[in-house]
């Protein structure tokens, strides 16, 4: 599962070429679209407003709501030190189906967690 957390939500909304690839193709098939955790796609509006409206308008995302099995491991990870920005993204790819792949311009940020970071570069 390719998971995109606020930084790659917010290189998205400026336009990022990778990104915008796999934001624009609508892929019959939920599992191989990208995926935005909701506390992500909250974490990229509180840094660039409107990236929501932005994100959520285009057809190859999936968004990943918050449960409460969600809600409980993201307190986890924050107490044991990860950033809210990105806990809802690291909880996103332990729980998805098969590896998770986060796409991120902080891979930094999840040195630790277990995550593989996939760097896109600063946005």
């Amino acid at each position: 599962m390719i998971i995109l957390d606020h930084t790659a939500v917010i290189a998205l909304c400026r336009g990022h070429r990778l990104l915008s690839g796999l934001a624009v193709v609508e892929v019959d098939d939920p599992l191989q679209r990208a995926h935005v955790p909701a506390l992500c796609l909250f974490a990229a509006s509180m840094e660039l407003p409107g990236a929501a409206a932005h994100t959520g308008a285009l057809p190859g995302l999936e968004f990943l709501p918050l449960d409460f099995a969600g809600a409980a491991a993201v307190e986890q990870a924050t107490v044991a030190g990860v950033d809210w920005r990105h806990a809802h993204a690291v909880y996103a790819s332990a729980a998805g189906q098969g590896e998770g792949q986060v796409l991120t311009a902080t891979p930094e940020a999840y040195d630790g967690t277990g995550v593989w970071a996939v760097d896109i570069g600063k946005p």
